[in-house]
């Protein structure tokens, strides 16, 4: 369970990795998109995990990186497909980002082959539910103050959105600063300057 911590909370990719930003700050105007882009993620960070744990002895040491990238783009045109299928609106609200997942840095990190199997699992589990985390609290914050809903449902009501600009880029990447230093506040990270 330490692993699973670690990977959630230790080491959020968001939060204190600081990995897949762009599409933390683009894609999540609203909690639905966090919670979809967040969940898709999950799903082929821990498959392509596994599949590469198994795979890997069998492949050559310089085949390695093309056995991750092809595991990741089955994933994903699998993944694609069926949330086309089952929801085209979404898949365009997603746009580029839903395909860029194939390069993502946070899918595409290398684990320790030293670990067990079950340590592997568990800790990419715990990356891609921190990364699903941070998704869809940043959503939820901007969807509110831009909006005045959460996941649609209004909150607030009135004609004028409370802060529009927090459902635009711009207002995403203020959000996600406060949020990171939020996170640095209370878990004693950064900010230190030294002579």
């Amino acid at each position: 369970m330490k692993t699973l911590w670690e990977g959630l909370f230790k080491k959020n990719p968001v939060f204190v990795l600081l990995l897949g930003l762009v599409p933390a700050v683009a894609v999540t105007s609203t909690a639905h998109n966090g919670w979809v882009l967040g969940l898709i993620t999950a799903i082929v960070l821990v498959l392509s995990t596994m599949l590469n744990y198994l795979l890997q002895p069998l492949v050559p040491q310089n085949a390695r990186i093309v056995l991750r990238m092809a595991i990741l783009i089955v994933l994903l045109v699998v993944s694609y497909g069926l949330l086309s299928s089952w929801n085209p609106q979404i898949v365009a609200q997603l746009g580029i980002f839903l395909p860029l997942l194939v390069v993502d840095s946070l899918v595409l990190q290398t684990f320790d082959q030293e670990r067990s199997f079950g340590a592997t699992a568990l800790y990419s589990l715990g990356q891609g539910l921190g990364f699903l985390i941070a998704l869809v609290l940043i959503g939820v914050i901007r969807e509110f103050l831009g909006f005045g809903t959460i996941f649609g449902a209004e909150i607030v009501q009135g004609s004028l959105p409370p802060m529009a600009l927090a459902s635009s880029v711009p207002g995403g990447l203020i959000i996600l600063g406060l949020l990171l230093a939020l996170v640095n506040k209370f878990t004693g990270q950064g900010g230190e300057l030294h002579d």
